[in-house]
């Protein structure tokens, strides 16, 4: 079985929806209209079409802007890696993520960021890059002031995620657009968007709680707190290292991986002397928030 791998066309953008579909069935009720729509476009797509012109799998790789030390790192994310079910364990993905690379090195992109999969990613040299913890926090569970909950705009969501970017190597460089859309997707996906007290959460209803999918400023918990009290219960994460006193351990996990494509390029500015100590945060922690 052959297949070549190329960019799509302007008019193949409605069968690479259809081939997102097919893969994440789970957003086919709405947010891959959204998506398609909001946060990728043709350019960002390259696909795997087979002999007969039939399209068989396709990859996003999206601008992703990152700082790192005092500099914004030209990055890209990769996203909705996806091969229909019936061309799997043919190469498809794996010749998709390699054409993605050659093609973000030859336009001057550093690095490459996705969601972690260790046992596949990492023959295409991904690494682990940044770690959070997960926690749960149930209504009363602590005796804290509950401040009142409000909803933020988008310039006051930037200002506390910029706050917290400073402390970090590899957060996204944002804009008052970016946080429009992240509460436009929120929104798609049925939740809201709560401040309080310099912190803001994108919040999703669940079972039993909400899981708060985005936490964002350096005094969160009252907030935590509050959407505990709105929701009987609540999951979050934190950066490692980020957990606050009185906060029982939470569960560590990967949270994102990265691949250097101009390892030069990555490491000028950014304080680390190689790829291992940017990699472990000795120099400065690494973040992203972002599961795209």
């Amino acid at each position: 079985m052959s297949f070549t791998v190329r960019p799509i066309t302007p008019e193949e953008y409605a069968a690479a929806q259809a081939v997102w579909d097919a893969c994440f069935p789970e957003d086919a009720a709405g947010y891959s209209d959204y998506y398609f729509a909001c946060r990728t476009k043709p350019a960002y797509v390259l696909a795997a079409f087979l002999e007969d012109g039939r399209m068989a799998g396709a990859l996003h790789a999206l601008p992703y802007p990152l700082c790192f030390g005092t500099q914004v790192k030209r990055c890209a994310m990769i996203a909705g890696v996806a091969t229909l079910p019936e061309q799997r364990h043919k190469g498809i993905a794996a010749a998709l993520i390699r054409t993605a690379h050659a093609r973000l090195a030859q336009e001057g992109v550093c690095a490459a960021l996705l969601k972690p999969d260790v046992d596949f990613y990492a023959q295409f040299g991904y690494r682990p890059f940044a770690w959070h913890e997960q926690f749960r926090v149930e209504a009363g569970e602590l005796a804290v002031p509950e401040p009142a909950l409000h909803t933020p705009s988008a310039e006051e969501m930037l200002a506390c995620y910029d706050a917290l970017a400073a402390e970090y190597n590899g957060m996204m460089v944002r804009t008052v657009r970016d946080m429009e859309l992240m509460r436009k997707e929120t929104a798609v996906l049925g939740g809201e968007a709560f401040a309080a007290g310099g912190a803001y959460a994108l919040c999703l209803a669940e079972e039993g709680g909400a899981e708060l999918t985005e936490l964002v400023g350096r005094n969160a918990m009252p907030l935590v707190y509050a959407l505990a009290a709105r929701f009987g219960a609540v999951r979050f994460r934190l950066p490692c290292g980020a957990r606050p006193e009185g906060l029982p351990k939470g569960e560590r996990m990967m949270f994102s991986m990265l691949c250097p494509l101009n390892r030069e390029a990555l490491l000028a500015g950014s304080g680390a002397e190689n790829m291992e100590e940017l990699l472990s945060g000795a120099k400065k922690p690494n973040c992203t928030l972002e599961f795209c």
